[in-house]
Parts: structure tokens; sequence; C-alpha cells
């Protein structure tokens, strides 16, 4: 093969060769990591029927919701537990969150958010979790006015216990 020819098929081959895990290239290393597998009695959850669900509580919401409003959150990333916050909206627009009684520290940043802005984060983690091999996911809305009172996320695989997420609304009041 001619000098050139060599040198300009060499990079080409470096590059097809980077692509392969260490064990594809013949070098042995480390297993590729096998997909994730779901724990014992793991049933997959219906995401058609909870998007159904969270379309008709949204409706039900925006036909009726208030401008302004009070509601209690409790809020859990696993490991953290956030201190329990009351959010405050005005004319659609939080305008203070606050402890509450015997909490300490200060109050749950991730808690500022309008009804309006958690419905939006339910269809993002809906569509997030679909995509994922063994999702866990359990919605609540409340009857009469459709605002979502608790959202459970995490995985369902054989993986450690953290990394979930929950959130809970209580006390959700109008205000006038």
């Amino acid at each position: 093969m001619p000098p050139l020819r060599a040198a300009l098929l060499l990079p080409a081959a470096l590059v097809a060769l980077s692509a392969l895990n260490p064990a594809q290239a013949g070098g042995g290393g480390p297993r590729p990591v096998p997909a994730a597998t779901c724990r014992d009695g793991y049933v997959r959850p219906d995401f058609t029927a909870l998007k159904a669900q969270l379309t008709r509580a949204r409706a039900q919401w925006n036909a009726g919701r208030p401008a302004s409003y009070t509601y209690d959150l409790r809020q859990i990333a696993a490991p953290i537990l956030f201190p329990e916050t009351r959010v405050t909206v005005v004319g659609g627009r939080v305008t203070r969150t606050d402890l509450l009684p015997g909490q300490e520290g200060e109050p749950n940043q991730l808690a500022a958010q309008t009804i309006e802005a958690r419905f939006d984060d339910l269809f993002q983690t809906l569509q997030r979790q679909a995509r994922a091999a063994c999702p866990e996911v359990q919605l609540s809305f409340d009857p009469a006015l459709g605002y979502p009172t608790r959202l459970y996320s995490g995985m369902g695989d054989n993986g450690i216990a953290d990394g979930f997420g929950e959130w809970t609304i209580r006390n959700f009041t109008p205000l006038k």
C-alpha cells in the first residue's frame, strides 16, 4: 500500500476503533453494563392512562381555578426531606413561601410553583419516566378542583433505594 494511502486510512481506522468498548476492541476491560433488571413483582405503569388522568385533571382545574390561593407542600428528593412550606399564589404568580410551624431552616426553594407549573412538571415527568427501564409513577388529584395532590416518581429496578421523589399538596385554600 502506498504510504500516502496508509496515512489517510490510519485516522479513519483509529476513529472506528475508538467507538468500540474495551471488550469489543479485543482489550478485555470491563464488561458492558447490563440493562436494568426490574425487581420481582414489578408492574410497569400504564402511561396512556396516567396521561389521560392528567389531561382530565388539568381540564377540571382550568375550568374553575382560582387566581389566588395557598397550599402546603411536603417534598422528598431522596434522601433529602425538605422543610414543609406554604406557597402563596396571588393573581397567578407565586408571591411568597413560608415555613410551616414546627419546621426549621429556609422554605423549600423547589416549592415556589403555581399549580399550572406543577401540571407542566407532571407532563414532563411522565414523558421522561415512559422512556425509563423500570419506572414507578403515582399521581393523585383533588376530586373537586382537579389540582394535583401527590406525585411519586422513582425506579422499580433492583438498584439502591434512593433516587425517588415525592411531593404532596395539602390545605389548598382559595383566596378571595
